[in-house]
């Protein structure tokens, strides 16, 4: 499998929150970047996914294209959710978003997120 092959695999496992299968698709080094900055590492990275999707009970992302050079998979697309975990469309947010994956393996070395989050932080 392929770097771009393990990135898709990654974001059909975070698109099914499914925290187990992301933490398996990843290195024992894994680094999360979400976009402030703010690190998650290796073996918090199951309960990190668990809790971001009970906070946001629905959450995707629709990919317009990958780019791949190397190791490092450059994705573009859509990031969406909702924070009412009984109707999606209440409390509902879609942004344009970019993410860059370090691919090593066929495991997920580095997670980063690009994305303006404050729509998000005003529906809080």
């Amino acid at each position: 499998m392929g770097p771009s092959e393990v990135v898709a695999a990654f974001i059909e496992a975070i698109n099914a929150h499914d925290a187990r299968r992301i933490a398996a698709l990843c290195t024992a080094d894994h680094r999360f970047v979400d976009a402030h900055g703010v690190v998650v590492a290796g073996e918090g990275l199951p309960a990190a996914w668990a809790g971001y999707f009970g906070f946001m009970p629905h959450y995707g992302i629709d990919v317009v294209e990958l780019l791949e050079h190397g190791g490092t998979v450059a994705v573009f697309g859509q990031a969406w959710g909702g924070l009412d975990a009984a109707d999606p469309s209440v409390r509902a947010w879609r942004r344009p978003c970019a993410w860059r994956a370090r691919v090593e393996g066929e495991r997920v070395k580095l997670w980063q997120v690009y994305v303006d989050t404050k729509v998000v932080f005003d529906l809080l």
